[in-house]
């Protein structure tokens, strides 16, 4: 039957407390994602007993709630019920009390998990790009491959556009001046007249280092949202429109230039070369406790907290080696759901394995841990070890992509394909990490059913709890 997705939005807005009790809404690719005044106003009960909700997920920073695939309508129709209540609400934020990790996990949250679709969407037309190349059907100067590789690499390219809208939107700045201020921070490498590096009282300032940039983004949002409530205070209301605007691009656009992009491209290098030396110590332990525990941090809603360091090991070393490692968690669980259909005892659990390996074999991993897996404890162990063993292969062979991988699937193999090309050892490392958990879920509830009809007969369900 089909959802009726203004229905479900009516009971959830219902049920979180209405929209006077919401601070931030937002989505990702299977979850709403709620900030919360008074979580006790929350009806946890009803929400769970909601058909179509799979899971409900309080993490300390945000209420999550596990739709599936078809999360995006439900958010439409519930926002449009939400209406501008965040605005509403802002006087109200400052009760929240949160720790700073649990604050900046809500903050990369809000910033990055609007625009994962089409960054998922660009990373396929991306593969498409890479195939083209590697099998020379066409020319790198044709129509066809100009027109495939500007829609690839635009979006990484002008990443920082992307980021001034949903920065500007958590940070309560106005978008569109975001958008003027990343944008000219994105200018230079546009026009080569420009130099690459200008010398300002005997410093040297980078001004071509912030295409796909990510901290410098962000930081310069905040900032802008600081100086546009300092000047609407002291600029009367009569000249705001034009002065609030002007001077705060000019405000921001020097100290940008000349403190905020320089130093934080500092810290991604930093975070870049720190995570390779904690890499380097040993690939092979990385990849497997990586790979191993990755879906942890989709069980407790926080795995997209590790999309902005994939996005800086692109920037900086134009190389990434922990989404490598994170696909083999996905297709750890992958194997564990798509093991279970052969041993559903009934129509019912047979028909919600296959749908979640469908949506598993997508990248989309949490209808396949809380519809099964995390259900039946043992495949979602099944899942981690052959996640570790997929992981310890990447590490072992140093695999690596060459472009950013926000949904881990088949589909973006071909971002594998690069200077150090190892996407066949991608494609053995993720055929491991699904068939291990595969197997040993099909033998384990082959044996646990034998198990249970020798002593009491054969069950409805399988139990291996």
């Amino acid at each position: 039957m089909a959802m009726n997705y203004l229905k479900l939005a009516n009971q959830i807005l219902a049920n979180v407390g209405g929209k006077e009790n919401i601070k931030y809404l937002a989505h990702c690719a299977t979850r709403l994602r709620f900030n919360l005044i008074n979580l006790e106003k929350v009806n946890t009960d009803e929400l769970n007993n909601l058909p179509e909700v799979i899971k409900i997920v309080d993490n300390g920073n945000q209420f999550q709630i596990v739709i599936g695939p078809q999360v995006e309508k439900v958010f439409i129709e519930l926002n449009a019920l939400y209406g501008d209540a965040g605005e509403k609400n802002t006087a109200v934020q400052a009760i929240e009390k949160m720790t700073l990790m649990n604050r900046m996990l809500s903050t990369l949250a809000a910033i990055f998990t609007p625009y994962i679709g089409v960054l998922a969407g660009v990373g396929v037309v991306k593969g498409v790009v890479v195939l083209l190349q590697t099998l020379e059907w066409v020319s790198n100067n044709s129509y066809i491959f100009t027109v495939f590789n500007a829609l690839a690499s635009g979006v990484f390219t002008f990443l920082p556009l992307f980021i001034a809208v949903t920065a500007a939107e958590k940070f309560k700045a106005n978008k569109f001046t975001a958008l003027a201020l990343t944008a000219a921070m994105v200018f230079p490498l546009t026009d080569p007249h420009i130099p690459a590096a200008i010398n300002v009282l005997g410093f040297s300032l980078s001004l071509k280092i912030y295409g796909g940039a990510v901290i410098p983004a962000v930081f310069a949002v905040l900032f802008l949202s600081h100086v546009e409530r300092f000047l609407k205070k002291v600029i009367p209301d009569v000249a705001a429109l034009v002065f609030v605007p002007c001077l705060s691009l000019i405000i921001c656009g020097f100290v940008v230039f000349t403190f905020i992009g320089p130093v934080s491209d500092y810290i991604g290098v930093g975070i870049a070369q720190l995570y390779a030396w904690l890499y380097n110590l040993s690939p092979v332990i990385s990849g497997a406790l990586l790979a191993g525990i990755g879906q942890f941090f989709v069980v407790f809603g926080i795995h997209w907290g590790i999309i902005p360091l994939a996005l800086i090991n692109i920037q900086v070393s134009g190389y990434d080696t922990i989404m490598a490692m994170f696909m083999s968690a996905v297709m750890g669980q992958f194997g564990a759901a798509f093991g279970a259909i052969f041993i559903a005892r009934n129509v019912k659990d047979k028909q919600i394995a296959i749908s979640a390996s469908i949506s598993a074999f997508f990248g989309i991993t949490e209808p396949a841990l809380y519809g099964v897996n995390l259900k039946y404890r043992m495949l979602f162990a099944f899942g981690c070890i052959g996640a570790a063993l997929g992981g310890a292969i990447t590490g072992l062979l140093r695999v690596k992509t060459y472009s950013f991988l926000p949904v881990l699937n088949v589909f973006e193999l071909g971002l594998f394909s690069g200077p150090e090309s190892k996407m066949i050892y991608e494609a053995i490392a993720i055929a491991v990490a699904f068939t291990v958990p595969a197997v040993l879920t099909i033998i384990y509830g082959k044996l646990y059913l034998a198990k249970q009809n020798a002593h009491r007969g054969a069950g409805d369900h399988i139990n291996a709890d």
